[in-house]
């Protein structure tokens, strides 16, 4: 939901990310087929959030590389446009695979083609410029990619509780 007044950002996998005013949308029916949001260039729409989901937007590429970049990096375009740069997607690094609006103390659930999921804090993730590549998130084999990721609440260490030597019976 949104309240007219946000900014959207749509990512494509060839590592470009538009950012437009939302009321840069017309209003239309309920059967009308839209706008475009984006022109993808070849490649396909692998995330959308608005300005008020975070402050920080989070990129993952398909071979286990990320980042957070401030939203305030990424400058106002158009909708339609081919948007710019967030990620140097490279043969090394892989396409754009997931792109979404984080405040920067949650935790991320990643998961891959194969079934592996991992949960990682999003404070050990860098914060960097829009127009790099990232660091290693999540060690990959050669035929694993990243497919989906969760966004959750930060896990609180779990206190472990040992028995004192009274309740301990013999």
């Amino acid at each position: 939901k949104t309240t007219g007044e946000e900014e959207i950002f749509i990512a494509s996998s060839n590592g470009k990310v538009v950012r437009f005013k939302e009321d840069d949308v017309r209003r239309m029916g309920r059967s009308s087929s839209g706008v475009i949001g984006i022109n993808l260039d070849g490649g396909k729409v692998v995330g959308c959030s608005t300005s008020t989901e975070g402050k920080y937007i989070l990129s993952l590429t398909t071979k286990g590389y990320g980042k957070m970049s401030v939203c305030d990096d990424y400058r106002l375009t158009s909708r339609g446009s081919k948007g710019v740069l967030t990620l140097n997607a490279t043969e090394r690094v892989g396409d754009l695979a997931v792109m979404i609006a984080v405040e920067g103390n949650e935790d991320i659930l990643i998961t891959t083609n194969k079934g592996v999921i991992i949960r990682t804090s999003l404070s050990q993730v860098k914060i960097a410029g829009r127009n790099t590549q990232g660091v290693k998130i999540i060690r990959l084999d050669d035929d694993q990619t990243i497919s989906s990721i969760a966004v959750t609440e930060a896990n609180e260490e779990e206190v472990v509780e040992t028995p004192n030597e009274e309740t301990v019976s013999e």
